[in-house]
């Protein structure tokens, strides 16, 4: 099938061949075209050393929150997937020693038969190295999870298991919108209900601690909506290993 769900390829060697096996092509019933695909290739690697990790590789639709594909990279880090086109998908992969890479692409609007590039670096686990949970959603000025936050937070479960004498934080941030007593109060809860989360799935409480930081520790400009997105973000910090 080509990429587009348009056309099909086969090879044969039928009595009109020149020799061998040739290329036939033809053109699909639109009733049984599939859809279209985006190519999505990579490498997994060390963030600090730049080596290729095998690594595992979770894909999951952060509409249905169904998971596409849990793929395994070859023995450089490398990947290679196909996606269906007009989704928007969330990248998780968690390797024993590493803290969990997290992210989510908006591939929803982009074209078919398109090829994207997704490196992935993962973060060894040393004390004070800290990421941000890019799938933990949450509506406006409200701190009960969604659920489209679970497949993350499990993978947050999956490293704790892991890493079972490893410590964390997780902290709550937020953008300047409001006052900055109400934002500090919010991202309190936030970060409190990420670690009731854990709890309630195994995760020992003596082993979380968390912290809300309201709007006093931006890492982008609030005059503009993207940085205002950037600010409002999860932490995962290690305590210690």
């Amino acid at each position: 099938m080509a990429a587009n769900g348009r056309k099909a390829y086969y090879a044969s060697d039928r009595a009109d061949s020149r020799g061998g096996l040739d290329l036939y092509t033809f053109d699909l019933r639109e009733d049984i075209r599939p859809a279209q695909t985006l190519w999505v290739k990579g490498k997994v690697f060390d963030r600090n050393t730049h080596k290729g990790l095998p690594s595992s590789v979770l894909l999951t639709d952060l509409g249905t929150r169904e998971v596409i594909s849990n793929l395994q990279t070859d023995e450089s880090g490398n990947y290679l997937i196909t996606l269906p086109k007009g989704k928007d998908y969330a990248f998780d992969v968690n390797r024993k020693g590493y803290l969990l890479f997290s992210d989510h692409f908006a591939l929803s609007q982009q074209q078919g038969d398109t090829a994207y590039n997704i490196d992935i670096p993962l973060q060894p686990i040393e004390a004070n190295a800290a990421i941000v949970l890019k799938n933990i959603f949450f509506d406006p000025n409200k701190y009960e999870l969604k659920p489209e936050s679970a497949a993350e937070l499990n993978q947050v479960v999956q490293l704790m298991k892991d890493n079972p004498t490893v410590h964390i934080q997780i902290n709550g941030h937020t953008d300047n919108s409001g006052k900055t007593a109400d934002n500090i109060v919010i991202s309190e809860n936030r970060a409190r209900a990420v670690t009731t989360y854990l709890v309630s799935k195994g995760i020992a409480q003596d082993r979380l601690q968390f912290k809300g930081f309201g709007d006093t520790q931006p890492v982008a400009d609030n005059s503009t909506p993207e940085g205002r997105a950037q600010n409002r973000r999860t932490e995962l910090k290690v305590i210690s290993r």
